[in-house]
């Protein structure tokens, strides 16, 4: 991994440890959350036999709700050990230990046996890896023959325009996305098929109100200040008045993907 690489999967680790990040994106952290994430694990024809490996998978919200509601065995994996011993604990206290499992790993390295799992989600983070081309291809080295990968995440359909540039609009997966058709071209030089795109920008509505309530309320304590935020991490009201702005004019929106390994 670059160093560059390395600098932003720490940074966006360290984030999405602090306890403001859920604060304002919720217990799912990314567009849609649990409603989502169900969509998405449908779409990826999860089921009671299902090995299901997800990816940058922070607090474990979704392995939890995969595990409980759909009965599959899923491994969990991210680049923070904290987000990691959180899931771990929760998952503990839920009582699907014997069904979760998680561990520290890069997407772009995984650290799995070929044809291991049936399902690979990742959701809201494909674009933050070092080389979306390298983890696709590592999502695919680790699927059966016949399994499937699903996955969220922005899209583009114009430029970013500077002002979401900065630290925060990489942390929301909006700086470097691709376009729909982007994402259709590296599933298929990953070596998938039977490509499914659907937007979801819905969930780009929710989110943004949701983090709007959140400021608005935290705007009366000193919660925001004492967040332990970068220093560039910017404006958060600002960054997101700027997002609405791009989304509503049709630069951004939210999908999700699904394709089988052949």
């Amino acid at each position: 991994m670059s160093d560059a690489s390395q600098n932003l999967a720490s940074c966006c680790a360290g984030l999405y440890e602090l306890p403001i990040v859920e604060q304002l994106l919720g217990e799912s952290f990314h567009p849609g959350g649990i409603k989502l994430t169900r969509r998405l694990a449908d779409a990826s024809l999860v089921s009671p036999k299902s090995a299901v490996l997800d990816v940058a998978c922070g607090n474990g919200s979704s392995a939890r709700l995969i595990a409980a509601e759909f009965g599959a065995t899923v491994t969990g994996c991210d680049y923070s050990a904290l987000n990691l011993q959180r899931a771990t604990d929760a998952a503990q206290a839920a009582g699907l230990s014997d069904k979760t499992q998680f561990l520290r790993a890069s997407a772009v390295q995984l650290p799995f046996a070929p044809e291991s799992f049936d399902v690979s989600l990742c959701e809201c983070s494909l674009c933050l890896f070092e080389s979306m081309d390298t983890a696709l291809q590592q999502l695919h080295f680790v699927l059966k023959p016949g399994g499937r990968i699903g996955f969220s995440d922005f899209f583009l359909n114009a430029p970013v325009p500077d002002s979401l540039n900065g630290l925060l609009g990489k942390v929301l997966c909006v700086a470097n996305a691709p376009s729909a058709e982007g994402y259709r071209e590296a599933l298929s030089r990953a070596g998938f098929e039977f490509i499914r795109i659907r937007s979801v920008n819905w969930t780009l509505t929710d989110m943004i109100q949701r983090i709007k309530r959140q400021l608005k309320l935290l705007a009366t304590t000193s919660a925001l200040a004492n967040a332990g935020l970068p220093t560039d991490f910017g404006d958060p009201a600002q960054t997101l008045a700027d997002l609405e702005s791009f989304i509503a004019t049709g630069g951004a929106g939210y999908l999700i993907a699904t394709a089988r390994r052949p």
